[in-house]
């Protein structure tokens, strides 16, 4: 038929679904989570039009976040063959001097890990979009949670490696939410203040998580897809390589900037920071430890807690699939097509059947109805949208039929089948529009009985790495011109049925494929096939490689962003370490109270271990400027005491005095440190104030 020509267009039917009649399209994330469906749509119109369905990175970002993290690993053995724990800044020097061996590939290393933190987030938040967070799948979004914070962990423990004044204030501003939970005896803030010199032990214990955590993430990795049948970790070797080639290219024009040698007496957070591993440190230096801690609990519990409260009301959830034994042939089809396998063959419990039949683990369905499209005997599937229901659905639709129209069967998800066939119809065509909830759930038999009464069936899916059936589009066409189970008595006429997939943008090109198959349906054997997606044109090539090298810029811009503030002010620095001193108080013991005891444990006077508390106090130019205690650590204060206090003081030369006395010393265990000198600030810097054990008094440095 020519378009325009012959009687006027039947009215489309967006309404009419394979389902049983009355029952409403089945949901898996509440209202709320709209935005970020359009927010995900947006950006997969955007990456469709630049490389294609099939090569849309978006539609693989959980594989591709994996492949990254290994592109990661790679290139972070070799930069360990010349790490040195003894000498951790000099032996990053040495490696940013290896134009080829360390500084290229120390900076795909980085941008590399940078990307895989994109692409793990952009993963949860298409699964917060599709609702893919709840019932069956608790587990998957519980453990890629911890993939991803084991992500970070990683990354973190890198940074501090280069010891760089990024390393040192990330360092410190980690030290200073561990310091304030007093878990540890000894600060490990000490570390960061320029007091001491950070020791071997801490950077041999940082490289230890560095490369000892990726094998965990390996173990959670398989945990995260433990309940996919078929699952695939890695993308499509042509993206995973496109993307490498891009992050090594970007590594070379744009090598990873390594800044000075941490200090601890440097002043202010201003530094080139990593937008993905490190934006928190000025935010988390400027928030009381408590209220960092609030925020940072806030901001695990929300994601951890999403199974609870992000899903759609009970009434709009889909049905779980049922299975009627008495029709089950035990052929295993569905147990092979599930991709959650959450279908097993078992002995009929009735013991009716010799042979196995199915059963449906309800624990485990996501009622996404593959299952129902691919059983002879229409023995499985959702109950609304079951092989039975199907039938009915297109018994009534059958009934007003235009012998001489096409039907378009469209996946509901997007909503793609449904503008396109308002532009066939507006074009002139003689389209009836029939809506399933996935094409791996429409049953062949039901399109054998729509050639019945139609010129042709033309069946859209969805790209096939965006189906949230996963499997829904391969099923699919392997179902209906393949050849795959379930077998009619009468096979389908494969110059009558047309599979395409595809997202909005290629709707001109699955347009132009459907005046094809009208074109030419049911008279030639070459109409018979499928297409997938849009061939790239060299207008499409180039938006692709703009978007890329835009893309690539930005990664590069974000992993170095400068940020934070110099003061023009500068300090003086309280930094020091005392062991702790005690004194006995003893008072004697009357008769009767020696009698009471033990023989063994008799003696005539009871002592107990009274450990000093010191009051620090300090002046500048003459003002009382610094007055607190000081206490000794540990449960029963018996640790050390630790002094970490700064002055603050515009530059130029001030008379500082010091003191630290304890404050209840009758048997004078302790000691009394004292200092006055006038010390000369420098702005941005710190002049460390700390005790002498050699001198037995306080030094200013």
């Amino acid at each position: 038929m020519t378009p325009g020509s012959g009687p006027p267009p039947l009215p489309l039917l967006p309404m009419a679904r394979l389902a049983r009649p009355g029952s409403t399209t089945p949901e898996t994330a509440p209202a709320a989570a709209r935005p970020l469906r359009g927010l995900i749509a947006t950006l997969d119109h955007l990456l469709d039009r630049a490389y294609g369905s099939r090569w849309n990175p978006a539609h693989q970002s959980g594989s591709l976040a994996i492949a990254l993290m290994l592109v990661a690993i790679a290139t972070g053995i070799y930069l360990t063959v010349f790490y040195r724990i003894g000498a951790p800044y000099e032996s990053m020097q040495r490696i940013q001097a290896q134009a080829w061996g360390g500084r290229w590939l120390r900076a795909l290393h980085r941008y590399a890990s940078d990307l895989a933190v994109v692409f793990a987030a952009l993963h949860a938040v298409r699964m917060m979009a599709e609702g893919r967070t709840w019932g069956p799948r608790v587990l998957a979004w519980v453990s890629g949670l911890c993939v991803a914070a084991t992500m970070l962990i990683v990354g973190w423990t890198g940074y501090i490696l280069v010891w760089d004044t990024h390393a040192q204030l990330l360092g410190a501003a980690g030290a200073r939410l561990m310091d304030s939970m007093h878990l540890l005896a000894t600060p490990i803030g000490r570390i960061f203040g320029g007091a001491t010199s950070a020791p071997a032990s801490f950077f041999f214990l940082n490289l230890f998580v560095h490369m000892a955590l990726p094998l965990a993430m390996a173990l959670l990795i398989w945990v995260h897809t433990l309940r996919l049948a078929r699952s695939r970790w890695l993308p499509d070797r042509q993206l995973t390589l496109w993307a490498t080639l891009g992050l090594a290219a970007l590594a070379f024009a744009v090598p990873a900037p390594l800044g000075p040698g941490a200090e601890g007496l440097l002043l202010g957070d201003r530094t080139a920071y990593d937008l993905f591993y490190t934006a928190w440190i000025p935010l988390a230096t400027r928030l009381p430890a408590g209220a960092a801690w609030a925020v940072s609990l806030g901001l695990a519990l929300v994601p951890l807690s999403l199974p609870g409260w992000w899903r759609p009301a009970r009434a709009r959830q889909g049905e779980k699939s049922h299975h009627n034994p008495l029709a089950c042939t035990g052929c295993g089809q569905c147990v092979i097509d599930c991709p959650f396998e959450a279908i097993s063959m078992v002995a009929d419990p009735a013991g009716h059947r010799p042979h196995p039949i199915a059963a449906v683990n309800a624990a485990r369905c996501v009622s996404c109805g593959l299952c129902a499209g691919s059983c002879d005997q229409l023995a499985i599937g959702p109950p609304a949208r079951d092989g039975h229901a199907q039938m009915l659905a297109v018994k009534q639709v059958s009934a007003t039929a235009d012998a001489a129209g096409i039907v378009l069967i469209h996946c509901g998800q997007d909503g793609v089948g449904e503008t396109l066939a308002a532009r066939l119809g507006s074009a002139g065509h003689r389209v009836t529009l029939l809506e399933v909830d996935c094409a791996g759930a429409l049953h062949a038999l039901a399109v054998s009985q729509l050639l019945r009464a139609y010129r042709g069936v033309f069946v859209l899916g969805c790209p096939a790495r965006r189906c949230r059936s996963r499997e829904g589009v391969p099923l699919a066409l392997e179902r209906l011109l393949q050849g795959r189970e379930p077998e009619l008595k009468q096979p389908l006429d494969a110059t009558r049925v047309r599979f395409a997939s595809g997202g909005r943008a290629d709707l001109r090109a699955l347009a132009a494929e459907f005046e094809r198959f009208t074109a030419d349906c049911g008279r030639r054997a070459s109409t018979a096939g499928s297409f997938a997606g849009t061939s790239r044109g060299w207008r499409e090539r180039g938006g692709a490689v703009a978007l890329t090298v835009l893309a690539l810029a930005g990664l590069a811009w974000a992993s170095q962003l400068t940020a934070g503030t110099s003061p023009t002010t500068g300090a003086v620095r309280l930094a020091w370490r005392l062991a702790g001193q005690s004194w006995l108080d003893c008072r004697p013991l009357s008769a009767a109270e020696i009698a009471r005891l033990p023989v063994h444990m008799r003696q005539t006077r009871d002592c107990r271990t009274v450990y000093l508390h010191y009051r620090l106090r300090a002046w500048t130019d003459g003002l009382l400027v610094l007055d607190r205690a000081v206490a000794p650590l540990g449960a029963r204060g018996d640790r050390p005491l630790y002094v970490e206090q700064d002055l603050e003081l515009s530059a130029g030369v001030h008379h500082v005095r010091v003191e630290f006395m304890p404050t209840e010393d009758p048997t004078h265990a302790g000691m009394t440190l004292v200092l006055e000198d006038s010390v000369a600030v420098s702005a941005g810097r710190a002049r460390l104030v700390t005790y002498d054990g050699e001198r037995g008094r306080l030094v200013a440095r």
